[in-house]
């Protein structure tokens, strides 16, 4: 017989070498030999319970019960105020701005000057249009951060609403608000360099100049020639000369690039720089007509004529006698783009 020296088991097998349970090699056994001493385990060994390790009062929250009950509760219920508080305060934020956003023009535009485009202006939608945009552009050149162009159109008239702050010059803002701007380079009629140009005394006189029965062909206008062109300046009627032009223009203000004002000795020049198609246009026909002299047209009225001395492309200039400031405001007039009608003040008034 055989014997495990380290479990005691016995084996009837004396052929056996190795325990079935654990692998010591077998010994044999005496009859005579008391059995080994051995420890008895028990079948249930004692393990702490959840409350032993985690005590109630100090249990992890995600041991607690759901839903919460009693303090826990209470204490998550006491948010809602908390939220319903913020989102009150939101709101009535979001109302404050936008009462001041839409109550602020009133108070800060106090100025309003009502004008009416001249009746019989074709395409009159696109032309109210065009006229509120060279408005802003006027305004913005102007330093005028804040102010507000609203054009207004019925059945009949077609009118844009200016609302702007308290200004020093009001005077001087309506009037570049409402210059027609239109710059024109125009061939006059005359006989060239060195002799002078040909002007008229009066209107009728320079029309019978045309031998066509007191009408006007379409590829000439009759144009006045103000010896003075100061713009805002009070003109001496008497003093108005009148001088026949080509029809259409040799160039128009939309060729313009920019303008600025040019001191001389005791005035103010304008001068002038074309894009680059006006500027090819003006080259080819300065350069075909040497010694021709060119009127500079402004909405409607020659300001300077001068003979061409040689090929001019994208430089001219706009001699007047103009003060520092009326050259400056001719020039941003002229920048900004010309109204495309006639502009008229109809209603103007302050709020209190």
């Amino acid at each position: 017989m055989k014997r495990c020296p380290a479990c005691s088991r016995v084996y009837d097998d004396d052929n056996m070498r190795f325990c079935l349970d654990d692998g010591t090699t077998l010994i044999d056994k005496l009859d005579t030999s008391e059995p080994p001493p051995t420890l008895a385990f028990s079948n249930k060994v004692p393990m702490a319970t959840i409350e032993e390790v985690f005590p109630p009062e100090v249990a992890p929250r995600h041991h607690a019960h759901w839903p919460p009950t009693g303090p826990e509760l209470h204490k998550k219920r006491s948010l809602l105020p908390w939220l319903l508080g913020i989102g009150a305060l939101l709101v009535l934020g979001s109302g404050i701005v936008l009462a001041v956003l839409v109550l602020r023009p009133n108070r800060s535009l106090p100025w309003h000057l009502t004008f009416e485009i001249e009746q019989g202006t074709p395409n009159r939608e696109a032309a109210l249009k065009e006229t509120a945009s060279v408005i802003e552009s006027r305004l913005n050149a102007l330093g005028i951060s804040d102010f507000e162009v609203k054009p207004q159109s019925d059945s009949t008239t077609d009118r844009i609403l200016v609302s702007l702050p308290s200004v020093a010059a009001p005077e001087r803002i309506k009037r570049i608000i409402s210059s027609g701007g239109k710059l024109e380079l125009t061939h006059v009629i005359s006989p060239p360099s060195p002799a002078p140009c040909q002007t008229y005394a009066t209107k009728d006189e320079a029309i019978a100049s045309l031998n066509s029965g007191g009408i006007v062909p379409s590829n000439r206008r009759v144009l006045p020639y103000m010896e003075r062109g100061e713009l805002g300046s009070s003109r001496d009627q008497k003093s108005t000369k009148w001088a026949v032009v080509e029809s259409p223009s040799i160039v128009d203000g939309s060729q313009l690039r920019t303008a600025n004002a040019i001191p001389r000795e005791r005035d103010y020049d304008i001068q002038f720089a074309l894009k680059t198609a006006g500027a090819e246009k003006f080259g080819a026909w300065t350069g075909a007509n040497i010694n021709e002299y060119l009127a500079v047209v402004l909405d409607g009225e020659i300001q300077s004529v001068a003979f061409i001395r040689s090929q001019i492309f994208d430089q001219g200039m706009i001699s007047g006698r103009f003060t520092k400031q009326a050259a400056e405001d001719l020039a941003l007039t002229l920048k900004s783009g010309a109204l495309p009608s006639r502009l008229t003040v109809i209603n103007e008034s302050m709020d209190k």
